[in-house]
């Protein structure tokens, strides 16, 4: 059933993210653009929340924005549009000083506006303006020029493109019903998923970006999930037989990417290289759980949706947060020990690198627990197969750990600064968030559960 929102919460929302972007831009930003981005993605994320609120005690309606009715809110997109809001705010707050000069903190502004477009949209004419729009701070340079930015802007637009085309041939702007919908259009579609989230064999794009690009927006970019987004409405809207097999091939790129990825990580020795490989491996698990067609399967990538965005942002902001202040860590030759100098980013790591994996008592345990029963319930050896990768994933962050912070510190190493207040304190929100989520997980599930449910399940054995 379609309703309204009691308020414009989701206009008010996107258009304290669009002023942000207006007002960190040099000529207006003034001394604080870090305070002032801050603000009004604070604001963002209240109106965000009591958007969540409303669609918990209406989880079967669709509601849209009285002001702007082109936005929408329901059960699937509410909690992924807050927590998007806060994973970009803690970013922001991170992010060192140099990383946010000029016109990156517009540029990252940008990014966010688009992708909450993108969470709202209630028809493909804001879902390509958001994706377009997502484009914009890449492909112009607003984080600075990079090796790779050709690349990932060739990528970023061939994206765009193809959901422009799926939008041309299905020739309607309704997203609630798709049985119109021709093989083409859905060909369209799996172009769109596949590069955008960087699966194989499109994978490298995202790891050069990872190793050569801005690390903080490229997490921001990474941990938008688009791709999710997209098979998640598709695989809730009336479509036929067809267009559901052509998507559950998906699947079988999802895993053969989540595989490769954990053996590249054996090899590597640069740490954003490990990074990226990890994050991609386990982000891919996403798209297996959604698309797995029984209702453990779905809700375990739903869970594991939230749990990449919070923990990934922990591990890439204390990569990022270390290599400002020691230069070995971009290639280090040996095990650095920085665990003597910063013992609350270790542990931070430590926490969030293991949360991504499923250890027990956080979130990433329970999602990654009915992730992995969906799935292997449907195809046993891909089911299987996902715990070979995330254990060779376990692996490769224990590695990572051990080379940024065991083992002997350099000489050369004098003096670094541990966590200080303004990391210290986001960082910590994000480990709340997943370990409460883990011991408490019903409140998680439950919000949940609704979206879960509109999916197209197969009858349980």
């Amino acid at each position: 059933m379609t309703s309204y929102l009691q308020f414009p919460f989701l206009s008010f929302g996107l258009g304290a993210i669009a002023l942000a972007a207006a007002l960190c831009l040099p000529r207006f930003h003034g001394k604080s653009p870090r305070r002032t981005a801050l603000t009004c993605l604070s604001l963002a994320i209240f109106f965000f929340g009591i958007v969540l609120y409303e669609t918990a005690h209406h989880p079967s309606d669709v509601l849209l924005d009285p002001w702007i009715p082109l936005l929408r809110a329901d059960a699937l997109d509410a909690l992924p549009l807050l927590v998007y809001a806060l994973v970009a705010a803690i970013s922001i707050c991170i992010a060192p000083r140099r990383d946010i000069k000029d016109l990156s903190l517009t540029g990252i502004m940008l990014l966010v506006l688009g992708t909450e477009m993108i969470y709202s949209a209630s028809n493909f004419i804001i879902l390509n303006l958001g994706w377009w729009l997502t484009c914009v701070p890449f492909v112009f340079g607003f984080f600075g020029k990079s090796a790779d930015q050709k690349n990932t802007s060739i990528i970023l637009i061939a994206s765009s493109v193809a959901l422009t085309c799926t939008t041309l041939l299905h020739g309607s702007y309704e997203m609630t019903s798709m049985s119109s919908i021709s093989k083409i259009c859905v060909l369209c579609l799996m172009i769109t998923v596949v590069l955008r989230k960087g699966l194989f064999p499109f994978h490298g794009w995202t790891l050069r970006s990872f190793e050569t690009g801005p690390l903080l927006p490229m997490s921001l970019l990474f941990n938008s999930h688009l791709g999710a987004l997209l098979v998640s409405r598709f695989e809730s809207a009336q479509m036929p037989a067809y267009a559901h097999q052509m998507l559950d091939s998906i699947s079988l790129l999802a895993l053969a990417t989540a595989t490769i990825t954990s053996l590249m990580g054996l090899f590597e020795k640069k740490p954003r290289r490990i990074l990226a490989l990890v994050c991609t491996g386990q982000a891919s698990f996403i798209l297996s759980g959604l698309l797995s067609s029984n209702s453990s399967g779905v809700m375990g990538g739903m869970l594991h949706w939230m749990v990449v965005m919070i923990a990934s942002t922990g591990l890439i902001a204390i990569v990022r947060i270390l290599e400002v202040r020691v230069a070995d860590v971009a290639d280090p030759a040996g095990h650095l020990g920085l665990a003597v100098r910063a013992p609350r980013l270790a542990t931070f790591f430590l926490i969030s690198g293991l949360a991504l994996v499923g250890l027990p008592g956080t979130l990433g345990y329970c999602g990654e627990d009915l992730l992995f029963h969906g799935v292997q319930e449907q195809h046993p050896i891909v089911g299987i197969l996902l715990l070979i990768a995330t254990a060779l994933n376990a692996i490769n962050l224990i590695r990572l750990y051990s080379i940024l912070f065991l083992g002997v510190l350099p000489k050369n190493v004098i003096e670094i600064p541990d966590a200080l207040p303004r990391e210290r304190w986001p960082l910590a929100l994000l480990l709340v968030i997943i370990i409460v989520g883990g011991l408490y997980p019903a409140l998680p599930v439950a919000l949940r559960t609704h979206a879960m449910e509109s999916f197209h399940l197969l009858p349980s054995h």
